[in-house]
């Protein structure tokens, strides 16, 4: 039985020439880029070309650029360094209230150090109330947090308008984005959309796990979470992980160089899928479904009378591997999506609802295979649970 893999806003496989780069800088390459020696400028020569190849798809400077261990830390970074360092002008943050949890948690933490946050309300299609921005300002507010692309659900957050509303009441406000499921995805200039901080974490795009880095605007600093010998510019403490680096700079490279060519199979992918879909009834899209709302690469949908994780189960049996949910949050006991809670779902309808994730990688023929085999599992699947009631 062949695997279908449709979770690839959980994680991505890793590019066979990314990963060959990374295996020549591990056994080749392998020297520390602060050493002096030939090896050493080598391995220091690869990070700097990398900090250079990612500044370019964000239309940024490379000293801008921060390597990280993915996107987690590059969100508590950002978040808890801005709260920290500034606390003095103010200790009020506003973050979307469908944020990933690495920025939820992180300011619920923040609540224990006398920091205060709001959450910014969504719509029926998880897009932030941009009214509601200026009212929730206030005058000790320091930093908003809003993420570029939600992982449940695909919608696009309207952050050039964001920043214009944060601007109509005060011009220093600082604007965080999580940009973990929208980089490499979609055009992106940090200056035009007036960003200050940006994440990104590399097992997205195609790069190994444990990679990813914050864009800081020139200027701005916070405290670093890792002290040490000193590394990136001070910044994060610890022998770079040069492998992981120099194989998300050739990812993102190659995101930014194929990314029509990539949406444009990734649309095909999701429309065939849909389509396939047609022979089903009793479903619908959670989330944006007007094109220029949403990223192609993710979409929620709510199967009428079934239990998400049962059928999530039941389509493992035959090959087809889904997300209910985001996998993050899948950590916490309350398994029942904020997002989707958010966004006022039903809770039979937040129970009954699966996201399936796309890449370039996958095929047509797949999306075909797996609109069948969720046309054959789900109604047994009703009767049966109808039946147990």
């Amino acid at each position: 039985m062949q695997e279908i893999y449709f979770d690839n806003a959980a994680t991505t496989q890793v590019l066979p020439e990314v990963a060959d780069l990374a295996l020549h800088m591990m056994r080749e390459e392998y020297g520390n880029p602060s050493a002096l020696y030939q090896k050493g400028l080598r391995a220091e020569r690869c990070v700097k070309q990398a900090r250079e190849q990612i500044a370019a798809q964000i239309g940024a400077k490379p000293q801008e650029i921060i390597f990280t261990s993915g996107g987690t830390e590059s969100n508590n970074m950002a978040v808890r360094g801005v709260m920290h360092n500034r606390a003095k002008r103010g200790r009020h943050l506003i973050i979307s209230s469908v944020e990933h949890q690495s920025v939820m948690q992180t300011a619920r933490a923040l609540l224990e150090e006398d920091f205060d946050f709001d959450l910014l309300p969504v719509n029926g299609q998880g897009v932030i109330n941009l009214a509601a921005v200026p009212k929730m300002i206030r005058p000790d507010t320091v930093l908003v947090s809003v993420m570029l692309v939600n992982n449940e659900v695909g919608a696009l957050q309207p952050i050039a308008e964001l920043r214009q509303a944060m601007n109509s009441v005060r011009a220093n406000l600082l604007l965080h984005v999580d940009a973990v499921q929208g980089f490499g995805k979609m055009p992106l200039d940090v200056h035009q959309l007036g960003i200050d901080f940006l994440s990104v974490s590399g097992h997205k795009l195609h790069a190994p796990k444990g990679t990813g880095f914050l864009y800081v605007r020139q200027g701005l600093r916070v405290p670093p979470l890792l002290t040490g010998g000193g590394q990136e510019g001070g910044w994060r403490s610890g022998t770079e992980n040069v492998p992981g680096i120099c194989a998300l700079g050739l990812a993102a490279q190659l995101a930014g160089e194929q990314m029509q060519a990539r949406r444009e199979q990734i649309e095909k992918v999701r429309q065939t899928f849909l389509q396939g879909l047609q022979n089903l009834d009793g479903w619908e899209i959670n989330g944006p479904t007007a094109e220029a709302a949403y990223l192609p690469n993710i979409l929620n949908i709510y199967f009428a009378g079934v239990k998400s994780e049962i059928l999530l189960h039941l389509l493992e049996t035959e090959g087809l591997l889904v997300a209910a949910g985001s996998a993050c949050a899948n950590n916490h006991k309350d398994s029942l999506s904020h997002v989707l809670r958010a966004m006022q779902l039903r809770r039979a309808q937040i129970e009954g609802s699966l996201r399936f994730s796309f890449s370039h990688l996958n095929t047509t023929e797949e999306a075909e295979r797996a609109s069948q085999i969720i046309c054959q599992q789900v109604p047994p699947l009703r009767e049966t649970l109808h039946l147990g009631r």
